[in-house]
């Protein structure tokens, strides 16, 4: 009872937002396939590399692109202000650029910003000195990313970049990172022991896990008309602890009911073989409709084709490829093979 007390008051929170006036005043999502964009830093190092290389070899085809920058470069001091020279900008002219070579077939952005381990040195330290952690064999320093200051701090990034860039038409969703930590899904926390007794020492526990994702929503409420992409999974706070399924159901509802169509539902482990908290969190993505998104767990599954079927098949109105490892993702894929897969997403409903 206390915590659908407690989701029913971050709902209300929620409501309490402006919401623009109609559907006009909503960009457009972005449909059929996506390119998740960079991806190899995460085990490579350095910063991301948002180059549209893969998609001049595969023109006309795809709808979207993921455009990645991270929190430190945005941000890296205090009192630092993300201009309108960083990272993004720069993305944007190379997206114009192809749109202007493609305009049968122009991109539309979404924006993707990472924390966690991604965060500046200044974040990492509010309310304590930074973590240390090593994650899939990889040193991991984060901050305390589900307290009330680092919260704040994130919203505050939100705001800046919103005022720049919520009417720019190129960015038409935005991806929901608050509460992450080593991967750009809220809801993953890993349990290895490298890792969960470092971030428990620190003060990290499932009630306050939940109450950042309770929050994380509202702190993109500077964003107006662009559309929020909510990536989901199962919930597990505790190692050797039960999924939690109907926390992150409760989530996706409250999100629809605070931001109506603009609320875009996302998970990353597209696979035709989900392990079963997710095939109730995929029926319960299906029954509230689009706009859907899904991300496909492996580079390259090993049955692609039915991967995206099954994606299509659970209401995908887009479905996001890898693009940047070697020998992998997209690239590999004929040319003829893609055209088809967006013809199966883009022949899916779409939303309001």
């Amino acid at each position: 009872m206390l915590a659908d007390r407690r989701s029913l008051l971050a709902c209300a929170m929620l409501l309490a937002w402006a919401i623009p006036s109609s559907a006009q005043d909503v960009k457009p999502p972005i449909r059929g396939l996506v390119s998740m964009g960079a991806y190899k830093f995460v085990f490579m190092g350095g910063e991301p590399d948002n180059t549209l290389v893969p998609l001049d070899r595969k023109p006309g085809i795809f709808g979207g692109l993921v455009v990645i920058a991270t929190w430190n470069q945005l941000q890296p001091t205090i009192d630092s202000h993300p201009g309108y020279s960083n990272v993004i900008a720069q993305a944007l002219a190379r997206v114009r650029a192809y749109n202007r070579r493609n305009p049968q077939k122009p991109l539309g952005v979404r924006l993707r910003v990472w924390g966690g381990f991604e965060a500046p040195n200044w974040a990492k330290r509010i309310g304590g000195a930074p973590i240390h952690t090593v994650h899939n064999g990889k040193p991991r320093t984060v901050g305390r990313f589900w307290s009330p200051g680092y919260r704040q701090a994130w919203a505050h990034l939100q705001r800046l970049l919103a005022e720049q860039l919520d009417n720019e038409p190129l960015i038409r969703e935005v991806s929901i990172t608050s509460c992450m930590s080593y991967t750009a899904e809220p809801f993953f926390v890993p349990m290895d022991d490298t890792v969960y007794p470092k971030l428990k020492a620190a003060g990290f526990n499932p009630q306050n896990h939940k109450a950042c994702l309770r929050h994380a929503v509202a702190d993109y409420a500077p964003w107006q008309r662009s559309r929020l992409v909510l990536s989901v999974n199962a919930l597990r706070s505790v190692p050797l602890g039960q999924p939690d399924p109907g926390f992150t159901k409760r989530i996706m509802d409250d999100c629809r009911n605070a931001i109506g169509i603009r609320c875009v539902l996302d998970n990353h482990d597209l696979d035709p073989n989900l392990d079963p908290p997710l095939v109730k969190i995929y029926r319960h993505i299906k029954q509230l409709g689009p706009e859907i998104v899904f991300q496909t767990a492996q580079a390259t599954p090993k049955n692609f084709d039915a991967t995206i079927r099954f994606g299509v098949r659970y209401g995908a109105s887009a479905i996001e490829l890898w693009q940047d490892l070697k020998d992998k993702g997209f690239p590999v894929v004929p040319n003829a093979q893609l055209k088809k897969w967006a013809r199966w997403i883009e022949a899916n409903p779409a939303g309001p």
